[in-house]
């Protein structure tokens, strides 16, 4: 929520900058030469024993759990295609199911209620959650599994804290928030777990700065992400009935590593959890690691991403109109351009940008050489600019 803050790397820009929309943190496909013998595409591993498991036996193990967590690349359509499958596998076992969504603020809970209970259409509810603005990713990825809940009548449990609150915390530290934005994050912050600290400052480490004072604010806005998180979830369970179930959709980078959201949680309210991370088959070297999750589930090869960059980091402008630019990575093909921090990209190549993902779909075409239009102030001014392959 590691994705506008918190999202992923994504062509060389950042559309919201955390930990848990990172792509694969810390892993590295393995070399072609080297898979492991026997692996096939939708097999279940079990992490703690090294073993694989049918459907079935699968099923069973996490029906055992109040809680299951389903990490994400949030661009990756695989990863979709494996919440889709345990959503409606768990619902047929257990109709009691709740959905919970890292995608959501919390305040967009009662717009989440009309939605499932099908009292606005899906173009309403798009505007009237702001998707582009709280998300950000293509709606499509995200569509069979809402139409799922809402289909079934579930419930979908907003999670997440606002984008703007985290954002403060970024710049200007815990400390700076009012009384009112204080309510919008969670109560308890849990900044004395070193693994976890450590696992955030491998992110700092590798992120363009632009908009973050130090690394204790990143890691006080990362926490905001999960701590929000968590105390949503410890609520609803402490709540709900023995007999509820809840799967929660999230960023791989949220639950990986035995520390975030599922732990956050654990500490919160102590109820049985189980943790499933969807990884390609070309991360055999990865694929038995305990620290990933409870289970992995193999899924169709994934191209080592070799996307040219801007280096920069980017947010829908708060306009709505055009990307607004946080940062700026040192010698850059941005940086070189001329591009400065606080500028508006509202066209490319003569095409509008009215997402990140305008931008990706520019960028990926044949040409390095590209034509931005900026708004800086009041002046609109045209870029050109050679990106890195």
């Amino acid at each position: 929520m590691l994705n506008a803050f918190k999202k992923t790397f994504l062509s060389g820009t950042v559309l919201l900058l955390m930990v848990g929309c990172a792509t694969l943190p810390s892993l590295k496909p393995a070399k072609p030469k080297t898979p492991l013998e026997g692996l096939k595409v939708d097999e279940i591993l079990s992490t703690n024993n090294g073993t694989t498991l049918s459907f079935e036996k699968f099923l069973e193990d996490l029906a055992a759990a109040r809680i299951v967590y389903v990490g994400e690349t949030h661009t990756n359509t695989e990863d979709h295609r494996v919440q889709q499958k345990i959503l409606e596998s768990l619902y047929e076992r257990n109709p009691k199911l709740v959905l919970a969504l890292e995608m959501f603020p919390r305040e967009s809970q009662s717009i989440l209620d009309r939605y499932s209970k099908g009292q606005i259409s899906e173009e309403e509810f798009l505007k009237e959650v702001d998707w582009n603005e709280v998300w950000g990713f293509p709606f499509e990825l995200y569509r069979p599994m809402l139409n799922f809940a809402r289909e079934k009548r579930l419930e979908i449990l907003a999670l997440n804290a606002p984008r703007k609150v985290v954002e403060k915390i970024a710049s200007s530290g815990l400390a700076s928030l009012s009384a009112a934005e204080q309510t919008q994050v969670a109560k308890d912050f849990h900044m004395d777990d070193p693994a976890h600290k450590n696992y955030v400052r491998q992110q700092y480490d590798a992120h363009v700065k632009g908009g973050i004072r130090d690394f204790e604010s990143f890691f006080q806005a990362q926490l905001a992400w999960e701590e929000t998180m968590s105390e949503t979830l410890a609520r609803r369970l402490s709540k709900s009935a023995g007999d509820e179930q809840i799967l929660v959709l999230i960023g791989k980078g949220h639950i990986m590593n035995r520390v975030g959201v599922p732990m956050l949680t654990f500490k919160r309210v102590k109820q049985p959890f189980k943790t499933v991370v969807p990884m390609p088959i070309n991360y055999p070297e990865s694929l038995f690691d305990p620290n990933l999750g409870n289970y992995v589930w193999i899924t169709e090869p994934m191209e080592t991403p070799h996307r040219p960059r801007l280096g920069i980091m980017l947010r829908p402008a708060p306009s709505g109109m055009g990307l607004e630019v946080l940062g700026i990575a040192s010698g850059s093909p941005a940086e070189k351009a001329g591009i400065q921090k606080g500028d508006i990209l509202f066209m490319i190549d003569e095409v509008p940008l009215q997402s990140i993902e305008d931008l990706h779909r520019a960028l990926e075409g044949k040409s390095r050489d590209h034509e931005l239009k900026i708004l800086r102030g009041k002046k609109e001014i045209s870029v050109p600019v050679t990106i890195s392959p």
